[in-house]
């Protein structure tokens, strides 16, 4: 049976920010958040939404139920359609096939009429589906496509970060080798978009918010729509508006949740192979791993513990039951890893084997997921037939989080590693198919509680490598079981682009790669290249002749890349600054040139550099032989980090580029980038040295930067932070303490290009108030 609304006869206010208009068929619900945020649902006639969907629907969206509509809507009504206008956004509602239309500051943004009257093509926006006699429905979303538009979004997906023209599945797989430029589904299915067209100045988010959406369409099918096909509802979608894409992101996440700000020291360099906790010898691997990082000096805040601590002598992986021949004491361990500074995050997987000695306890208590029979559902995992903890069950939650506790967070480990935890059910029949999307936020949403009733004013360190909309709330993530090849290298650039448009600032893969061949030297120090500007910098492998990469797995390579991550090291207060904006703003740390500079006719959606924070032009080198690199530099003024010049913008350069132990990047005109020289551990976000390099304005620009800090580890509601803005003309700097809570015997110093000096080269922090100002004259 096919659900409609033919036809709209009646419009109205049912509260002051939700408006029903009625029809043949059915309602539809226009509700206002924001004058910025809007989200349409369809009701049909003789069909019910299940509460397994609606229930998903509410979790996708749980912030929005704080926000405060204060803005006046008004109705009014005209022979075709109903018009609805709320500051600069209209909603027009087509009495005919119900199309909605909305429009921001003049400008269509989405919906309208599919093609024209002399084409055959769906009339209608939604259609849904229901077999008789059945409770499933079925719909699918079909809206104008337009020339010039495109998409980016959707989280883990591989390709350019435009994603027009494919066709996307929303199902999350374990994607082993996977080919960053062309495999799917991978890890991470986020159902939002940004949809943008680059002639009318368009540019939306679309969120929409059902636990199990069967594919996106952009393009592939037609050009003259996309597609949505969506399984149980509710049916609704919402949209995003503003004039940047970072305010669109910004309301996205308004209602689905901002980024959970992660601990500083998370940000830091992070040992981590397969390799060191499969062998009998592994507490003796891991003890050498750190001997040999403190011989070399290299900074280092711990370790990615892999799950084959769990591994039993027989080869099976038992979820929290430790090998005692690999670790007698495994509780001491912890302890002395941790009083030695170093941070553990456990690997952890949802899937308790049937030979786990658990196993018929936890089956007794209720606490897997079930099968139609009421009995534990049993699927393959790894190492044998397994059924996974029902994390929406308040008991089995609690017994996870206890454990936790017990196995980890009692013995001083400061992370949790949510690993092959897609949940890839089959069954179409099971009550948890419905959400198995969501298992993964579940389950991250479990870890971050259990730090927090342990420790309520820190911020917990989650990874988890699967998730859904909603998953930056509780967790962080990575690009997965990455390959070890150029290709990937290149592609993995793209998919963090994607990542930072769905939400999901805080990533980062795995460097020099994860899985097939071991990575050439050249391959190896690239990728650190590439991790310099980037909030993940953890070289993870995994090889079956157990031979882990490590910064030392080239003795020539081992200088350079040491290097590398002392720069990663010198640049934290910028990074953890930009950190601090992703976690306040939803903005993401690495962003697209293309989409930051929308007016520059000449940057092209495939550009490979980036822009990392507001202010770093960020160079890439990711072909095999290749000593330079290409750039373009976007409009403004760029200073160059080699030679302290300054380029104008419009200006393509090829800049030599060895892969040896410097990274190349340029600053903007007027930036202010904190950094902090010969910082070697990430005890506390106040550093003892912050050097500020200052970037004149050539132009009569004045620019803004910003500076965060605070102890690294507290929670932001508690205020404990000082902000600071720093001012720049082209011949001065105005330093203003925002914001002053902490303090800290420090000094900050300054550093400006060569032929530049100023009149006051360093400066006590704490000789500022909250409020006061500092003025810096700039000459040449």
């Amino acid at each position: 049976m096919k659900h409609i609304i033919h036809s709209l006869f009646e419009c109205r206010f049912q509260s002051p920010s939700l408006v029903v208009a009625k029809g043949v068929g059915g309602e539809i619900h226009i509700q206002f958040f924001s004058s910025e945020i809007v989200k349409v649902s369809y009701q049909f006639d003789q069909l019910s939404i299940n509460e397994t969907f609606s229930k998903a629907s509410d979790y996708i969206t749980s912030p929005s139920k704080t926000l405060f509509m204060d803005e006046v809507i008004v109705l009014k009504e005209e022979p075709q359609a109903f018009i609805l206008t709320c500051a600069q956004c209209r909603v027009v509602v087509e009495k005919r096939y119900a199309l909605i239309s909305i429009w921001y500051e003049g400008i269509l943004q989405h919906g309208g009429r599919v093609g024209t009257a002399d084409t055959v093509l769906p009339s209608y926006q939604v259609r849904c589906f229901t077999k008789e006699g059945s409770p499933d429905s079925f719909s699918r979303f079909n809206f104008p496509l337009l020339e010039d538009d495109e998409f980016y979004g959707l989280g883990d997906k591989s390709g350019f970060p435009n994603r027009r023209g494919r066709r996307f599945s929303m199902y999350n797989r374990d994607s082993l080798g996977y080919d960053a430029s062309n495999s799917d589904p991978l890890y991470k299915s986020i159902p939002f978009m940004i949809k943008r067209n680059t002639q009318t100045g368009a540019l939306c988010g679309l969120l929409f918010d059902q636990s199990l959406i069967k594919l996106f369409d952009l393009g592939r099918e037609s050009p003259f729509f996309f597609s949505v096909e969506v399984e149980g509802g509710p049916y609704s979608y919402f949209t995003f508006l503003g004039r940047t894409y970072h305010q669109v992101l910004k309301n996205y996440c308004k209602v689905t949740g901002f980024p959970a700000f992660p601990p500083l020291f998370s940000f830091g360099f992070f040992g981590s192979s397969m390799n060191y906790a499969e062998p009998d010898d592994a507490e003796q691997r891991i003890l050498q791993y750190f001997a040999t990082i403190e011989e070399h000096k290299i900074p280092c805040e711990g370790m990615y513990v892999s799950s084959g601590y769990l591994k039993s002598p027989e080869g099976k992986r038992y979820a929290f039951l430790w090998n005692k021949q690999k670790f007698p004491d495994h509780k001491a361990f912890l302890t002395s890893l941790s009083e030695r500074g170093y941070n553990l995050c456990m690997n952890i997987k949802p899937g308790i084997l049937t030979s786990h000695p658990w196993y018929g306890e936890l089956k007794e208590k209720g606490y897997f997921i079930k099968d139609q029979s009421g009995q534990p559902y049993q699927e393959f995992f790894w190492g044998g037939e397994a059924s996974f903890i029902d994390f929406s069950n308040p008991d089995a939650k609690a017994w996870w989080k206890c454990q936790l506790k017990a196995q980890y967070l009692d013995h001083g480990c400061t992370g949790i590693w949510n690993d092959n935890n897609e949940l890839e059910l089959e069954d179409v029949q099971l009550g948890a198919f419905k959400t198995k999307t969501l298992y993964p936020i579940w389950m991250a949403e479990a870890s971050y509680e259990a730090f927090k009733q342990q420790q309520p004013d820190r911020r917990p360190w989650i990874y988890s490598r699967s998730g859904y909309a909603g998953m930056q709330r509780f967790a962080r993530t990575w690009s997965g079981d990455n390959v070890s090849d150029w290709k990937t290298l290149k592609y993995n650039q793209y998919m963090g682009l994607g990542f930072g448009l769905s939400g999901l600032p805080y990533f980062g893969h795995d460097l020099g790669g994860f899985f097939g061949a071991f990575p050439e030297e050249e391959l190896l120090v690239r990728s650190a290249q590439s991790a310099v500007f980037q909030g993940r910098f953890v070289i993870h492998s995994w090889r079956e002749d157990g031979n882990p990469t490590e910064p030392w797995s080239y003795k020539s390579a081992l200088p350079h890349i040491r290097s590398l991550i002392l720069e990663h090291y010198r640049f934290m207060p910028y990074l953890y600054t930009c950190a601090f904006e992703a976690a306040t703003e939803g903005k993401p740390i690495e962003r697209s040139l293309y989409l930051e500079f929308p007016d520059d006719t000449k940057l092209r959606g495939d550009e490979l550099n980036t822009l990392f924070g507001p202010n770093i032009l960020k160079v890439l080198v990711t072909e095999k032989g290749k000593n330079s690199a290409d750039v373009y530099l976007p409009q403004g003024v760029w200073w160059y980090s080699k030679e302290g010049i300054a380029y104008e913008g419009g200006t393509s350069l090829r800049l030599s580029y060895p892969a040896d132990g410097q990274v190349l990047y340029f600053a903007k005109e007027g930036s202010v980038l904190p950094t902090a020289p010969g910082l070697m551990h990430l005890q506390s976000g106040l550093f003892e040295h912050v050097e500020l390099l200052v970037h004149p304005c050539i132009t009569e620009n004045e620019v803004v930067s910003s500076y965060f800090e605070d102890d690294g580890s507290t929670e932001l509601a508690t205020k404990g932070y000082n902000r600071w803005e720093f001012k720049v003309t082209d011949h001065s700097l105005v330093i203003t303490k925002l914001v002053g809570t902490l303090e800290k015997k420090r000094t900050f110093t300054l550093k400006v290009p060569q032929g530049y000096v100023v009149s006051q080269q360093s400066f006590d922090p704490e000789a500022l108030g909250e409020g006061e100002s500092l003025v810096i004259a700039i000459s040449k």
